[in-house]
């Protein structure tokens, strides 16, 4: 399992990237600049900002506090998605990512 670092909201509804580099290469920028990804978290819900220019993704730490309710949010969906039946309603984002890094690109 590798450790998440980015974690990029789209609609299968996350992808999870072992780092920001790798999420650059493998992120198309006509998505980026299509809307498909809506947002992007480190793993304690620091928000990153995404944009596309010259054919290139680049994304940077966003100039505003952590969200960590939005993160959980998006991992309790994914792992939703996935039928995990072993979702507690007390888990915290370590225990959640833990769950979601089979997922990590």
């Amino acid at each position: 399992m590798a450790d998440i670092e980015l974690i990029v909201e789209a609609d299968e509804p996350a992808l999870f990237f072992s780092s920001v580099k790798g999420a650059e290469a493998y992120l198309e920028a006509i998505d980026v600049r299509n809307g498909v990804y809506r947002a992007a978290f480190g793993p304690d819900g620091q928000p990153f900002d995404i944009r596309a220019a010259s054919g290139r993704v680049t994304i940077t730490p966003a100039l505003r506090g952590a969200e960590p309710g939005e993160l959980r949010a998006l991992l309790l969906r994914f792992l939703e998605s996935t039928n995990d039946k072993n979702i507690g309603p007390d888990d915290d984002l370590p225990v959640l990512l833990a769950r979601c890094g089979y997922a990590a690109i």
